[in-house]
């Protein structure tokens, strides 16, 4: 685009909401955005092997196992026909640690009063294995696996994580989200009368 044409650059950055620079956007042969966040897709696949780097599906990016509170693996068939809470903390995270235990009330009591219908997915930023299992093994739910960077990196993309403690509600079958707030929610409701 020659540097004169600044009304097209305008509408371009407003099109595809551009905050800074550099931005890579990356459209298919008929002009239909492929990604955003192009400059993300080279950092992480430099080699191209990933080309035209299609973000990965709601279903891709939970993947097929977690680790259940036993340490044991749950298949993510465990989830089907069920709200899903993707909670992102860590444990050096002071933030994160008091709001887990308000977490886990509410979580068990929706277990009591919802059988079968709720289930939450620890995605960790702790910085070692140690302090996952650690932090893991104070909630009473699933997580995913320390050692799958990408499908957190993938998971914090796509729900839009830019800061820990997040928990995003969503429908486990669609990826459909529920409440990309649902801390707040959490927290204005501790008895999940209104879950």
């Amino acid at each position: 685009l020659p540097y004169s044409e600044r009304d097209i650059k305008a509408v371009l950055s407003k099109k595809y909401k551009v905050n800074g620079i550099p931005t890579l956007v990356v459209l298919d042969s008929r002009g239909k955005t492929i990604t955003t966040d192009g400059r993300t897709a080279i950092s992480d696949d430099p080699s191209g092997e990933k080309f035209p780097w299609f973000p990965p599906t709601f279903a891709e990016s939970l993947g097929d196992r977690f680790i259940g509170k036993d340490g044991a693996e749950v298949p993510a068939s465990e989830l089907r026909g069920k709200v899903v809470g993707l909670y992102f903390s860590a444990h050096w995270c002071g933030p994160c640690r008091h709001f887990t235990p308000t977490l886990a009330e509410v979580y068990n009591k929706a277990q009591t009063n919802f059988p079968g219908q709720f289930e939450i997915v620890f995605v960790s930023s702790d910085e070692d294995e140690a302090s996952f299992k650690d932090y893991h093994s104070e909630m009473p739910w699933l997580a995913l696996p320390f050692e799958d960077k990408e499908r957190k990196q993938n998971l914090s993309r796509l729900f839009e994580v830019s800061g820990i403690p997040k928990l995003v509600f969503v429908n486990a079958d669609t990826g459909k989200v529920i409440n990309q707030n649902a801390r707040s929610a959490i927290n204005a409701d501790p008895e999940g009368k209104n879950f």
